[in-house]
């Protein structure tokens, strides 16, 4: 059965390649923000690196569902239906609307937080079926002992969540086992939009001693006024995600989503070239992708002071508006 699929994806890369000369590439995203922009920004440009033309060896159409998972079930059929070969689903809820929807033509995952727990594969690794990608599960005990270094006498923490996004739930059960171990209390801050979000952090905000924004996509597409709301009230907000934390974070320890999508490149030019997604193994994106943001605006407002050994080890620091690169 592995080899009758493996022998349908193959042929029909192998007709579009023939007969049209150029792979079409279905890319979604459930939500416009900068980390899944980046993402589809470092696959294109991964791809190109990799020695594809666009244009003439691939072309891609981008569509966004405006956070709404019936306009991401109505993409993937739009795919499915249309004359696309591979599609690219950025975050969970666009994966698991194509993953659901697509079964004749591979589907790649990018940024998908828990892919065993979203449905998407069965494990890490080679599996049987047209689904393959990467995660980016988040080192989130790590990020909040960040919070607890940092911020001096932390003891509630309000972690952003939309139970509707399954990366959004599988980060709140990791940052919910971490508090229990460290000692802290973690408060759901929940909203299925961003109206519901802004009204619930605008309702708890001062009960609160600081935010934790995941890779929630809901949090991140309104992350400018959940930092309006915080720093009125001098709360501090640590992201896992230093696009969203540009935007108004104090800190942000998380990936570079850019050279996210270049990884992500890789296995869409594997599948161009002929391999089948079945041969190709599922995986969580290296800890050298790892990246440290320190907003020192945000900190003077909030009257904060950061350590200096974290500011040492600091990717990228904000000061006086301006961001330097470190290293």
């Amino acid at each position: 059965m592995r080899i009758r699929v493996h022998l349908m994806f193959c042929l029909f890369l192998f007709i579009a390649l023939s007969l049209f000369g150029i792979v079409r590439i279905g890319i979604t995203a459930i939500i416009d923000h900068p980390a899944l922009d980046a993402i589809r920004l470092g696959i294109i440009d991964g791809l190109i690196q990799d020695g594809l033309v666009l244009a003439q060896d691939f072309d891609f159409e981008f569509q966004s569902a405006q956070g709404n998972m019936s306009t991401a079930l109505a993409i993937a059929n739009h795919f499915n239906t249309d004359a696309f070969d591979i599609i690219v689903a950025i975050s969970t809820p666009s994966a698991q609307a194509c993953a659901n929807v697509i079964k004749s033509k591979p589907v790649v995952f990018s940024a998908a937080t828990d892919p065993v727990a979203a449905g998407l594969i069965t494990a890490l690794g080679k599996n049987p079926g047209n689904v393959v990608g990467v995660s980016d599960m988040t080192p989130v005990k790590t990020q909040i002992q960040l919070m607890q270094w940092v911020i001096p006498g932390l003891k509630r923490i309000g972690i952003m969540t939309n139970p509707g996004e399954a990366n959004s739930t599988v980060l709140k059960e990791h940052a919910q086992a971490a508090c229990s171990e460290l000692g802290l209390e973690l408060i759901e801050v929940v909203g299925t939009n961003t109206s519901e979000m802004i009204a619930a952090l605008s309702a708890i905000v001062s009960t609160i001693d600081a935010i934790y924004i995941g890779t929630d996509n809901t949090a991140a597409s309104c992350i400018e006024s959940l930092h309006r709301i915080a720093i009125a009230q001098k709360k501090p907000i640590v992201c896992a995600d230093i696009s969203m934390s540009r935007s108004g974070g104090l800190i942000g320890y998380g990936f570079d989503y850019y050279a996210f999508g270049i990884d992500t490149s890789h296995i869409v030019s594997d599948i161009i070239r002929g391999k089948a997604p079945s041969e190709i193994e599922s995986r969580l994106i290296g800890p050298d992708s790892l990246q440290l943001l320190i907003n020192l605006d945000y900190a003077a407002h909030i009257g904060l002071k950061i350590p200096e050994t974290l500011l040492q080890r600091a990717s990228f620091i904000i000061e006086n508006g301006v961001e330097r690169e470190l290293k």
